[in-house]
């Protein structure tokens, strides 16, 4: 097994790298005059993304992204609630793609994904060899009911049949000089071992450990290895699979201490390496954050040690990530920021609404719930716009319907947005159905999320209340003046 496994590294020797100027052209009728991004995966375990470029899409569709790349990456095109992926060979000079019409999605805030349908995309392009890789490694698995039962059982038959697979790869893709491609396969490969049932599963941790990642360079930007690495130390915090579960239980609930966490893990064998120990901790702490069984502020507490003094740059971003996903709107933490147009075409952001509270509702114009309670936040408005800021998001698909709503409704004097397509906005404010509220104080810090309605809940629990007390807190105190005639109705001093 292990000589095959020396062959298939002969993969990584005939790699390169170059670099090119590349134009990426997108053709979505559908979506004609919005905005599509190039987003790249930055990281793997939280899947952030970070916009590469944003281009307009024009009257009939066209769109086009100019970039220059060193290296592959896994990219995300998106559009709406909708996204297509696209891995990024710095040898095809130009991509041309349809952005196909997708079955209607359902849950608008739930993002869909879309099979990019390219014209005349090179055979040596990369997405055209994972692909097809792809569809032989599905074959092998899943292509007839001797491969589901083969796979089922992951027996020895199972560990024959995938030696066999892998030296079947080696004469079509190993002149191939992809160095993604080549890891992309390994760690795939890398994956089904790792569920291949052994008879000493030590053992076979122990090979697969050796081979794919033992003096191994961290492939941070390649999706296969990141599955892999992440498979492999899935449960390195876990309890009861710990053996040092009472040191790593001690070292987060009481110490609080990534030094005494580090220590814990040092001496394992698959931990001997210093950049794959840390990177094994931040995957741990993200799967034993919701567990009881530990204190998920020391776990944050950790996680920002290492974002402030992490010797791997990586790491210092894959942490700031991580914190900013688990504590995503919760109370005292900095809210999402946006900047859209109100229906006066305003720029309309938290950043110029504050220094007063702000109560922020997604509605859309096609919700009954929605349109109810807009008519009370319009009383609200009128009663505390003093000392509230409003700001009412719409969700409507077709701008349009905004557009007749706030004609419509021009007594309603708060800023009313439409969202503009910017389905970042939905991810950062974990829209899941309409109305939502969010109350945000006046420092941009989440107060409520999700905040009170403006109707009362079967608690009887209306944001009336909140604003209520919050009119008492700004409002300033009357003064007595000793000697002085109290002005106010039926008093004296």
């Amino acid at each position: 097994m292990r000589q095959i496994n020396i062959l298939f590294l002969l993969f990584l020797l005939c790699s390169f790298q170059s670099r090119a100027q590349q134009s990426i052209e997108g053709f979505a009728p559908k979506h004609s005059n919005k905005t599509a991004k190039l987003n790249r995966i930055v990281d793997f375990s939280t899947y952030r993304m970070e916009v590469i470029e944003k281009t307009k899409i024009d009257s009939l569709g066209n769109f086009t992204f100019n970039i220059n790349t060193e290296k592959a990456f896994l990219s995300v095109i998106e559009i709406d609630n909708e996204c297509g992926y696209l891995y990024v060979d710095p040898s095809t000079i130009k991509y041309n793609f349809l952005f196909p019409e997708n079955i209607e999605n359902l849950n608008r805030f739930r993002k869909s994904t879309n099979q990019l349908v390219f014209k005349n995309l090179p055979k040596n392009d990369l997405n055209t060899l994972i692909l097809d890789f792809n569809l032989r490694l599905d074959y092998f698995l899943y292509g007839d009911t001797n491969s589901l039962i083969r796979m089922a059982k992951r027996n020895q038959e199972f560990r024959d049949s995938l030696n066999v697979f892998k030296e079947k790869l080696i004469p079509l893709y190993g002149n191939i000089k992809k160095e993604y491609l080549h890891n992309y396969i390994r760690y795939s490969i890398a994956s089904i071992e790792q569920l291949t049932n052994f008879k000493n599963s030590e053992q076979s941790r122990l090979l697969n450990y050796n081979f794919y990642l033992n003096e191994m360079p961290v492939l941070y930007d390649n999706n296969a290895y990141m599955s892999f690495f992440n498979q492999f130390y899935e449960n390195i915090l876990s309890i009861p699979e710990s053996a040092n579960e009472e040191k790593i239980k001690f070292a987060i609930n009481n110490y609080n201490s990534l030094e005494k966490l580090d220590l814990a893990l040092a001496n394992d064998y698959f931990l001997k390496n210093d950049r794959i120990r840390e990177l094994a901790i931040i995957n741990g702490l993200s799967k034993i954050f919701y567990n009881k069984y530990f204190n998920a502020n020391n776990i944050l507490s950790i996680l920002n040690e290492i974002e402030l003094s992490s010797k791997f740059e990586e790491h210092k971003k894959i942490s700031s990530y991580l914190i900013q996903t688990l504590t995503n709107l919760n109370r005292g933490t900095e809210s999402p920021t946006f900047e859209l147009n109100n229906q006066y075409n305003e720029s309309i952001s938290l950043n110029n609404q504050k220094g007063k509270p702000i109560y922020l509702n997604f509605f859309s114009t096609y919700n009954t719930q929605s349109l109810l309670e807009m008519e009370i936040i319009k009383a609200l408005h009128e009663k505390y716009s003093k000392v509230i800021s409003f700001i009412s998001i719409s969700v409507d698909k077709n701008i349009t319907d905004y557009n007749n709503y706030v004609l419509n409704y021009s007594d309603y004097k708060w800023n009313i947005c439409h969202y503009k397509y910017n389905h970042q906005l939905i991810e950062d404010f974990k829209l899941k159905s309409l109305p939502k509220y969010i109350l945000i104080d006046k420092n941009g810090r989440i107060d409520q999320a999700p905040a009170y309605s403006p109707i009362p809940d079967g608690n009887n629990h209306s944001i009336d209340e909140t604003f209520f007390s919050i009119l008492k807190t700004t409002s300033p105190k009357n003064e007595f003046n000793v000697g002085k005639k109290d002005t106010r109705i039926g008093g004296e001093n």
